[in-house]
């Protein structure tokens, strides 16, 4: 069970009614408490960002390229790619 130090509810009306200046609220670092009679039911506070890593290269070497030659494609495969002299030159 979490304690708390300053124990602010507001009610789901008012949570529902005036919600960006609670959410404002919970940006800036202060929890919100919201629940019914008094007692706490849920708590509003801003989420932490997730980081997300990027490894590059972590695929290197584990795939596979079949280099085939322009002979082996369809010509009019290479000519939607290459235009109409793709064969010439």
């Amino acid at each position: 069970m979490y304690t708390v130090s300053m124990s602010k509810v507001v009610t789901i009306y008012d949570a529902k009614t005036n919600l960006s200046k609670y959410i404002k609220e919970a940006k800036s670092g202060s929890p919100v408490y919201i629940g019914s009679y008094g007692e706490q039911e849920v708590v509003l506070m801003a989420a932490k960002p997730k980081k997300i890593k990027i490894k590059f290269g972590t695929a290197s070497g584990k795939l596979v390229y079949k280099n085939i030659g322009s002979e082996d494609v369809d010509p009019d495969i290479q000519e939607m790619f290459y235009g109409e002299n793709w064969n010439k030159t």
